[in-house]
């Protein structure tokens, strides 16, 4: 079984050996020094840290998961509403332990509208999405289905271009469902799951036409048989082995910074060359291999600013470390007059102690 990482160069993995490389992952890639605390920088004033990003020869266990679930809710689906339910529950529990995930859920039918497509957009709370598949995926609801193809292209198609997928995430878009495909032209939504960088995968609850329409779109196809695990090993270790050949390597915030501008230089690129913000070359993980930058921080505005930094791999986060800064222009609150006053009776006070024989 291969899960096909649509954004990386080296897409894909065996299922069998994937199997063996997320089970022998202990080490991570790592990005250092693991934080960075500054509370004196200015508006206007710039200060440069090196940053070291080690790519561990043992692959990348600090993922960023976006995965968003579509459940056909028409009647052909029957009872098995409820397994896909629990399945999809299943798998949002596995996954969220092999890195930091981001969920969703959204149902089709007949037809599907944005508001049914998505209707708990992705996020990071796992009970806000556990609530929504209890509660908001039921069997009929948009509609019973009328004809045997349902609209999964069109839900999917609406899923890949309006979820908020994050920064740097790897993306899936599980579909669970029982019939063939209709609405959004194959050819469309092969492109705007290859534009956001998204990875489908089916679970198939029916006959081989869920199946062969899902694999038409370049995903990957599950028996509803499967266990929730394998299919979580399969997805993770697709995820590692998508960072097995990479090409470039920098650090950035992805916007997080907020008030603190982040720029990088890469000062050093293992066998590869430095270009800017990012070290080139045709990398793989036969090797451990380090890269330097010189990332500089500036206060663009006033305000305290934590945020994460990332280690980025072809554009995927494989470490993070958190900066934080300040906030300089918090103002100091004099001592009142009658402080002052005071502070010189103790000090009086104190100095006829001292004469006192």
């Amino acid at each position: 079984m291969t899960i096909k990482l649509i954004r990386r160069s080296a897409v894909g993995a065996a299922f069998g050996a994937g199997m063996l490389l997320a089970a022998g992952l202990a080490a991570a890639d790592t990005i250092s020094p693991m934080s960075y605390t500054n509370d004196d920088l200015a508006v206007g004033e710039s200060v440069t840290i090196q940053k070291t990003v080690v790519i561990e020869a043992s692959g990348a266990t600090d993922a960023l998961i976006d995965a968003f679930f579509l459940i056909d809710t028409t009647g052909s689906m029957g009872d098995e509403v409820e397994a896909a339910k629990i399945a999809a529950a299943d798998l949002l529990t596995g996954l969220r332990s092999f890195g930091d995930l981001s969920s969703g859920v959204g149902v089709f039918g007949e037809r599907a509208l944005l508001s049914d497509a998505i209707r708990s957009d992705l996020n990071t709370n796992d009970s806000i999405t556990t609530t929504a598949i209890a509660a908001q995926v039921n069997l009929g609801d948009p509609d019973g289905g009328f004809d045997f193809p349902e609209s999964s292209n069109t839900a999917i198609d609406l899923v890949a271009n309006n979820a908020s997928f994050r920064p740097g995430s790897n993306r899936f878009i599980f579909v669970l469902g029982d019939a063939s495909a209709k609405g959004t032209p194959d050819a469309d939504v092969i492109a705007s799951l290859a534009a956001k960088n998204v990875n489908l995968v089916g679970i198939n609850f029916g006959g081989s036409a869920f199946a062969d329409d899902i694999t038409d779109l370049g995903g990957t196809v599950f028996s509803s048989g499967a266990d929730a695990d394998e299919i979580v090993a399969a997805v993770t270790a697709g995820i590692s082995a998508g960072f097995a050949e990479y090409n470039s390597v920098t650090v950035g915030d992805l916007g997080g910074g907020g008030v603190i501008g982040v720029s990088a230089v890469c000062t050093g690129a293992d066998i590869g060359t430095c270009s800017g913000a990012e070290a080139m070359g045709d990398f793989d993980r036969a090797t451990d291999r380090t890269f330097t930058f010189d990332v500089t921080f500036t206060r663009n505005a006033a305000g305290a600013s934590t945020f994460p930094t990332y280690a980025l791999v072809d554009g995927g986060i494989v470490a993070r470390e958190t900066d934080s800064f300040g906030d300089t222009t918090a103002p100091v609150i004099p001592l009142p007059a009658a402080g002052w006053l005071m502070l010189g009776g103790f000090g009086a006070l104190a100095a006829f102690r001292r004469r006192k024989p």
